[in-house]
């Protein structure tokens, strides 16, 4: 048994990726947890200033593992946030038409947000347009960051400026910022988590968004094992784009609020 994220865990689980990053990212902190051979369930506060605090529950293995495990808990506390395995609220489904036992809320409405966690342990290859790409440290890079996403990926989650975040953005023969990658990492020493990747409409598909997520996955790869990310399910240009670089998907999920 580990102690982490507030609570003992068996160290399959403790040094799970998803749970050594998302703990960090987000001030994990559990009032419970369960697991089983193949799933892990999870209690949590969220204490980040930004984010809405409360109880959540996040599930990471199989769906069916996290289905018994939500099951066997007991009384669950109203949460306000959900991430489980995708396809949990499935077999919960099938449990109950097998067993005739409730569904727990919120499990008995659908999950709005399909996601998939992503994590890079290497970069497969150099990639065309590397060399196009730079950090962006002063206050005239990052405003020209800010502008940039403004056009590209204007609902990026993270914010240009934000404290320890890393930003790098690929220029045209001009000069010109045409893509732009952050990297977020709240602790010291945990895996950095890419976010607000965002090229240009009119620039896309010319390999420019993999060349800075390539750059800056050397560069967090210097400071941690892994690299992760998360992308929506549907999105399968960025998904392509990820593969290319060397990302593979850890857990898939399925989330409420």
């Amino acid at each position: 048994m580990i102690a982490a994220v507030g609570v003992e865990l068996p160290e399959r689980w403790a040094a799970h990726p998803v749970v050594v990053t998302e703990s960090a990212h987000h001030a994990w902190d559990a009032t419970a947890a369960w697991w089983a051979d193949d799933a892990l369930l999870l209690r949590l506060h969220h204490r980040v200033p930004s984010e809405p605090q409360g109880l959540g529950l996040y599930g990471v293995g199989s769906p069916e593992g996290v289905a018994r495990l939500l099951l066997g808990a007991g009384s669950l506390d109203p949460v306000g946030r959900t991430t489980m395995p995708r396809g949990t609220r499935a077999a919960l489904a099938r449990i109950v038409a097998a067993s005739g036992v409730v569904v727990p809320a919120p499990f008995d409405a659908p999950a709005p947000s399909q996601w998939d966690w992503m994590s890079a342990d290497h970069v497969l290859v150099p990639v065309p347009g590397e060399d196009h790409v730079e950090e962006l440290t002063d206050e005239r890079g990052l405003a020209e960051a800010r502008a940039a996403l403004a056009v590209a990926h204007p609902e990026g989650e993270l914010e240009v400026g934000e404290p320890r975040s890393r930003w790098w953005g690929w220029r045209d023969d001009d000069g010109v910022l045409r893509a732009v990658v952050g990297a977020d990492r709240r602790v010291p020493g945990a895996p950095w988590v890419l976010g607000s990747i965002g090229t240009d409409p009119a620039w896309r598909r010319r390999g420019i968004a993999a060349a800075t997520t390539a750059v800056a996955v050397r560069a967090g790869l210097r400071e941690a094992p892994i690299v992760a990310l998360g992308m929506y399910a549907d999105n399968d240009a960025a998904r392509r784009t990820y593969a290319r670089v060397g990302f593979v998907v850890v857990q898939e999920f399925e989330s409420s609020r």
